[in-house]
């Protein structure tokens, strides 16, 4: 099967006309000159990519070829991943304003015709192109409304002391407004994603969560999502240094990566704060990152922890993983644990800490607070 992701430029007369022909030209160029190697790292799920030739210069497109069996999961991660990029590389090139008229869309469709019929196929594409964009700019809309009308709420979710059930902490979640067409966790951050807010989502998630801190039990603890990315803002390390506070890292960076985070993990850890890394657990990569992090808590792959008690493999796996965690000196934690089946298989292999249905559900944080 071959998939076709492309990146089209709808709004080239309106940026003609607000930067003129010549600032237009060089900045469509520099967006097509920087494409591939930007999306080249979201491409490893497909066995094969190539750029395809385009008569248009607003477009760019490659030609992906799916060789496994899981091709329709790949195609939505990586629609996910492109569509992210995407706007990101727009809004730097042409600024966050001029960038919303530009209306790209990055999408990947199937395509059963030759390289050459790809500008004709596209063309006549078009109106799934223009609705795809209309759909982003509303959901751009929609997300941008939430972040000033301060419309997102805040749940949390207990963590417990595993051997016990006592309460230790809390993790902060975030939803959109009850009712509303983005409540959804997924939706409210893949809206985000596609659009190019996400980091703006993510700092006022994070700001409101730790306005809570304050109402927390002296004896209790935070957890707070954070992106690589936003532990690399000044701002934000000032806001999540704090006693009290857990900061998660929700996305992982490759093994040569990882020593540059050690001077932004040192900061919040000398203003108080813990360090966590979400889900671990499932491959080699992880225990070695955590062997250069050296997080206070690992919290297991909710992938692994929904095995656990059904597959003696994933068990014999997993503690072996476990031991290596704690090695490092990290506490573990469960998360996802919804039944006492899963807690029978995990309680004896030394996991401290748990998180799932079984413990608590998310609740507004003025309500458990």
């Amino acid at each position: 099967m071959t998939h076709v992701l492309f990146v089209d430029i709808l709004g080239l007369p309106a940026l003609r006309a607000a930067m003129g022909e010549a600032v237009t030209a060089r900045a469509v160029a520099e967006l097509r000159d920087r494409l591939p190697a930007l999306l080249a790292g979201v491409l490893g799920h497909f066995v094969s990519a190539a750029v395809l030739p385009s008569r248009h210069p607003g477009r760019w497109c490659a030609a992906l070829g799916c060789g496994t069996e899981a091709a329709e999961e790949s195609v939505m991660v990586t629609r996910l991943a492109a569509q992210r990029l995407v706007h990101d590389l727009v809004a730097e090139i042409f600024g966050s304003a001029t960038g919303a008229w530009a209306h790209v869309v990055a999408d990947i469709q199937p395509f059963d015709g030759s390289p050459d019929q790809v500008d004709v196929w596209l063309d006549a594409h078009r109106p799934h192109a223009v609705r795809l964009a209309d759909e982003v700019s509303r959901l751009r809309g929609e997300v941008a409304a939430l972040l000033e009308d301060g419309g997102l709420r805040t749940l949390v979710q207990p963590i417990v002391d595993f051997a016990s059930g006592r309460l230790v902490g809390y993790e902060a979640l975030s939803r959109g407004p009850l009712g509303h067409a983005l409540e959804r966790a997924d939706l409210l951050f893949d809206a985000a994603a596609r659009t190019g807010l996400s980091p703006a989502l993510e700092r006022a998630c994070a700001r409101r969560a730790v306005a809570w801190l304050e109402r927390l039990p002296a004896s209790l603890w935070l957890s707070v999502n954070a992106s690589v990315p936003l532990l690399l803002e000044a701002d934000m390390r000032a806001a999540l240094a704090r006693p009290g506070v857990v900061v998660e890292i929700t996305e992982h960076l490759p093994i040569d990566e990882a020593p540059g985070l050690l001077p932004a993990l040192a900061e919040l850890r000398r203003g108080g704060a813990r360090v966590a890394l979400d889900d671990t657990g499932c491959g080699f990569a992880d225990v070695a990152a955590a062997g250069i992090l050296r997080p206070d808590i690992v919290k297991l792959c909710i992938t692994v922890i929904r095995g656990a008690g059904r597959d003696p493999a994933v068990l014999a796996e997993l503690r072996n993983t476990v031991a290596e965690f704690r090695a490092l000196g990290a506490q573990v934690l469960a998360e996802g644990v919804e039944d006492e089946a899963q807690a029978e298989a995990l309680r004896p292999m030394g996991i401290e800490l748990a998180q799932g249905w079984l413990f608590g559900r998310p609740v507004a944080v003025a309500d458990a607070l």
